[in-house]
Order: C-alpha cells, then structure tokens, then sequence
C-alpha cells in the first residue's frame, strides 16, 4: 500500500507507551501475503461446497447460486463474464482472487491516491476505466455490476431496476449495506466471490490471510493498557469550521482492532457526519489520521490544523502527529489487513521492533 507518515512527535508517544507492548515481531506485510495468496492459488481447483452449486469447474453446467444481499437477493445461473466495478476496492477483491480476466471495466480514479496496489499494477494495466454513467457500462456488455450501495442510484451508475431491466446483475459492496461496517464485512464480500465465480477455495485461503495478519498485529499490540491506548480522530475532509468525520465503519473498526480508540465512535447514528472544529479541541486525540482522496490535498488539511489558532493546544497538533493513509486504503477490500498494521505501526511502533 501506498501511504504517506508524518512521524512527528511520535518517538516521545512511543516512549511512553513502551512498556506495554507485546513481545512478538511482524515478518511479512498484509499486502504482501494477500499477494502471494493469489500466486499460490492462481493453479488451484475451484472448490467448496454451495447448496445450489452443482458442478466445479469451467465447462460444465454452472448450476445456481444464490447471493444475499442486503434486502436482496441475486441469483447467478452462469458465470459472469464482463464485470463492471464501480470502485477500485471492488476491482481489488477480483485481482486478488485471480478474476482479472472477467473485469470489464472500472471507475476512473478520483485522485491520484486512488491507484492499485504496486503488486497489482500490472494486471490493472489492461482494465479499461470507464467515465461514470449509465449507458458507459452497458455499453460494455456488461453482466454484472459490483459497487457500494451508492452506486445504484440514478445519479450514480444507474438504480438497480435499470441494470436488472437490462438482464445485469447488481451486487452491493456488502458493508455499505450494514449499519456499522467491520472487516467481518470484507470477507463476506471475498468469499461472494468464490462462491460466484466457482474459487471458493481461494476465497478461503485470501480471508484466512487477512485474518492472520490482522491477529498478528492484535496480538502485537495486546499488552499496551487500556488508560495507555492511542487515541485518534479521523480528519476527512473540512470546510471552513466543519470537520468530516467518522462515528463508525470500517475505519473505525481498523482503528480498534490496532490497538486505538476512534474519539468520534458513536457520535452520531451516521457512519460518516460533521462537526466542528470544537469538537476537535475537546476530544484532544493523540494522533490525527488524515484520510487522502478526492481535491482537497492532504497540504491543504495539514494546513488547517497548524494554522488554525483553536486547535494549538490539542495534543496532536502540538505533537505534530499526523498520519495520511489513502482513503482507499480503509474501505471495502483486501487492505484491510496492511491497514490496519499501518496504525497499529504508527500508534505503537516499539511493539513493532
């Protein structure tokens, strides 16, 4: 994962949280193993066991297979062939299951933190991205469309009833169906995958990754003491005193699962909300994680803080402890695990040594 650190004061909070680490090192990072598990998968047998599914491989009769979704059900009786994804996480989830060759098509990047993961460039490099808009992906030939549930609206990619009309599956990014989206989500969203595209044993072997390196860097962090644990606020975006923020979702779960406290976690019955620059001052967090995407740069938001003379005094703005991370990073894919080894990394780097 592509990511930016401004360390800032973060040897003097380290210090006063070294007594509390574990013991154990990290040796590989997410990215990496969720990499090598494609590798080492790429030959495998599709397998696993589906009620509906009545054959294994390529060439034989497909069968059914039935997919909850939320409120809805989608039913695939063959194969997908050209997969359209609304989002880069959602183009990450079939590169990393060896799907490459079924994605029709992507989203074009919203910024320049919006790019694949290095390892994964080279098979991104032969997917077309595609300008937002309804008749872009049919025009592709499209059978199935992936995407967060914000998609499938009229002023996104087209509602779900215009995709359905025109014989295309929809199926929504699974924690942006839930009321507080975990990394338990992401894997839901894998092994969909395996199920639909007959890789079930990849699928396995991908969530089982993830959680291995997730439990490394729980288990890392694990003896750090609850009065000693790092808290952070997530900086989104701002404008002018308004602060975006997040109360929950997946982030925030990252956060947690890191060892962190979200200061912001339940704030409001919203995933995402704003608020004020007070807010800020009186949840006085440790660190500041500044989340990169979109047009306003992450200059722009370290500006903000420093020159904003109510935030002087906050613990880490004083400290200059601020972590960028892009926002693609957090959301609805295989970075979960790199994720959240990125904070837990940051917040207590001599459990890391």
């Amino acid at each position: 994962m592509k990511r930016t650190v401004i360390m800032g004061a973060a040897l003097a909070l380290a210090a006063a949280l070294l007594s509390g680490c574990g013991q154990g090192t990290l040796e590989t990072t997410a990215a990496d193993t969720a990499v090598s598990a494609k590798a080492g998968n790429q030959t495998a047998e599709s397998g696993g066991s589906l009620e509906e599914k009545t054959v294994q491989t390529q060439g034989e009769e497909y069968g059914t297979v039935v997919i909850r979704n939320g409120d809805r059900t989608v039913t695939f009786t063959e194969m997908p062939q050209k997969v359209f994804c609304c989002h880069l996480y959602a183009a990450e989830n079939m590169v990393m299951l060896g799907l490459e060759d079924y994605i029709a098509g992507k989203n074009v990047p919203a910024s320049a933190a919006e790019e694949p993961l290095p390892e994964l460039a080279e098979a991104f490099s032969s997917i077309p991205e595609v300008e937002r808009s309804h008749e872009n992906v049919v025009a592709l030939g499209t059978d199935l469309v992936i995407g967060q549930v914000s998609a499938f609206r009229d002023t996104g990619w087209g509602s779900y009833e215009q995709f359905e009309n025109k014989g295309i599956n929809c199926l929504a990014i699974t924690g942006t169906l839930v009321q507080d989206e975990t990394v338990e989500d992401v894997y839901t969203d894998i092994e969909n995958l395996g199920k639909i595209f007959k890789v079930e044993d990849r699928a396995e072997e991908l969530i089982a990754r993830i959680r291995s390196e997730i439990s490394q860097v729980q288990e890392a962090v694990k003896n750090v003491p609850e009065e000693q644990r790092v808290r952070a606020f997530v900086l989104d975006t701002f404008n002018g005193n308004e602060i975006y923020t997040t109360s929950s979702g997946l982030e925030s779960n990252l956060i947690e699962l890191a060892g962190g406290e979200n200061v912001t976690k339940g704030m409001s019955d919203s995933r995402w909300f704003n608020t004020s620059v007070e807010t800020l001052v009186e949840a006085n967090p440790d660190v500041i994680i500044l989340n990169d995407y979109g047009t306003q740069t992450i200059e722009e938001k370290l500006d903000f803080l420093n020159s904003n003379p109510a935030l002087q005094e906050v613990e880490a703005v004083k400290n200059q402890a601020y972590l960028t991370i892009p926002l693609v990073a957090v959301m609805q894919d295989v970075r979960a695990a790199s994720a959240c080894r990125t904070f837990g990394e940051y917040f207590y780097p001599e459990c890391f040594q």
